[in-house]
């Protein structure tokens, strides 16, 4: 009788255990979820013109920039080509020197795979400056 009560107590120990291994997955699936199925993609573009703050006649978008950028590897060519056509002047997020910022990527029609990023922040790009562009997949 004894061998079958320390027989069941480990198995009801085991179930236990079991549950809270369970639980613990299914919390971590949930917590890190978005990070596991991201909305967004990231790839490096390459800065071929630059402007610094327009000075308006209208103080109602104050220091706008632009960057006119493409892919800066060839693998990702493709991918921000067919972006472009799908979102074109959407909402982008860019990174430069540990610095993220937002922007309007907008297709240039007859600059296969080109884009125009307007933005407001107070950072200069010149020739030949990477960026990583961060893509929102909607």
């Amino acid at each position: 009788m004894e061998l079958k009560t320390e027989t069941t107590h480990i198995l009801e120990e085991s179930r236990l255990a079991m549950k809270t291994i369970i639980l613990i997955f299914v919390f971590a699936l949930a917590v890190f979820r978005p990070a596991l199925t991201s909305d967004t993609f990231t790839i490096p573009g390459e800065v071929f013109e630059a402007s610094g703050p327009m000075q308006l006649p209208q103080k109602t978008v104050l220091g706008l920039r632009y960057a006119l950028l493409r892919h800066a590897n060839a693998a990702d060519r493709k991918a921000l080509s067919a972006w472009l056509k799908a979102h074109s002047c959407s909402e982008v997020t860019f990174t430069l020197n540990s610095h993220s910022y937002r922007g309007i990527l907008c297709r240039l029609a007859y600059c296969f795979g080109r884009g125009l990023l307007l933005y407001t922040a107070d950072v200069s790009m010149s020739k030949g400056t990477i960026i990583d562009l961060t893509l929102p997949i909607p």
